[in-house]
């Protein structure tokens, strides 16, 4: 519909925030291994190499209802009022989504057009998280091999991420919203904001996971599910090596990266884990 409103007024939602006030001070992105028989083929190791952060679209998830949001269709009422607010020039248009207090098929067809723009357009979004948490066994064995992979220490000063808000259910959006910053009536910078909050959503049961998330400019492209973005080495304060990572790996991502990089190690404790300096 309309290229979904303008693709929200350009965009117009970004305010540039910067690191939350309450974010911690470093940042971790645990890291699997995947390919041990040929290291140069591996994408975890490929992208620290280069400096890269790979953002994903919602769609690439593990969490089914991560960054889900039900859209609420408005009702024949609710298109009967907006007719009422809008100008004079627009007032034919809506006019033909209704009809004896009815959807016409005219208005049948932008209520699911508007939703399928809606989800494409989110789902181009790109996202990259990263953990408050670098002790989390969990974590350690969820996206980190089992403690057989890596964790890269990010310095939050220059990542611009938020903290993710977990509930007992996924958002809800009115789509109502969405026309009425179309034809003027509410500023697309407020919608686009809330979007944001919805795609930094979680259920609770994924709270021990104390995410964060970096919503950057532009899209994925249509048919992938990520894209690359640099960023420079004095992001990052450390590289942690699993509890579990054999000595060859370790050091073969020593030979590979800068002489100055700081190593880190995960230490097993009797019920936990600790992070030592090398």
């Amino acid at each position: 519909m309309h290229e979904l409103l303008m693709m929200m007024k350009a965009d117009g939602h970004t305010k540039g925030k910067t690191v939350s006030e309450e974010a911690p001070k470093f940042f971790y992105k645990y890291r699997s291994i995947s390919n041990k028989e040929d290291l140069s083929k591996n994408n975890a190791l490929k992208a620290l190499i280069n400096n890269e952060a790979i953002f994903s679209s919602r769609k690439s998830f593990n969490d089914l209802f991560d960054s889900k949001i039900e859209l609420i269709n408005p009702t024949p009422r609710d298109i009967k009022e907006l007719k009422q607010l809008v100008k004079k020039e627009d007032k034919a248009l809506v006019s033909g989504w209704i009809e004896k207090g009815k959807f016409t098929p005219s208005g049948k067809k932008m209520i699911k057009e508007l939703e399928e723009d809606f989800n494409k357009l989110v789902d181009s979004y790109p996202l990259f998280s990263v953990s408050s948490n670098a002790t989390s066994n969990l974590m350690w064995s969820h996206y980190a091999n089992s403690h057989m992979g890596f964790c890269i220490e990010f310095k939050a000063e220059y990542m611009p991420a938020k903290k993710v808000i977990y509930q007992k259910t996924i958002p809800k959006i009115k789509t109502m919203a969405m026309h009425r910053s179309f034809f003027g009536l509410e500023k697309g910078a407020d919608l686009g904001d809330k979007i944001l909050d919805c795609l930094r959503t979680k259920l609770d049961e994924w709270e021990y996971e104390s995410e964060y998330r970096v919503h950057v400019s532009g899209r994925i492209p249509s048919g992938e599910n990520l894209i690359k973005k640099p960023y420079e080495p004095i992001w990052i304060e450390s590289i942690i090596f699993g509890c579990r990572m054999p000595d060859e790996l370790k050091s073969h991502i020593i030979q590979i990266m800068p002489k100055d990089m700081k190593y880190k190690q995960a230490v097993e404790k009797m019920s936990g884990v600790e992070i030592v300096s090398l």
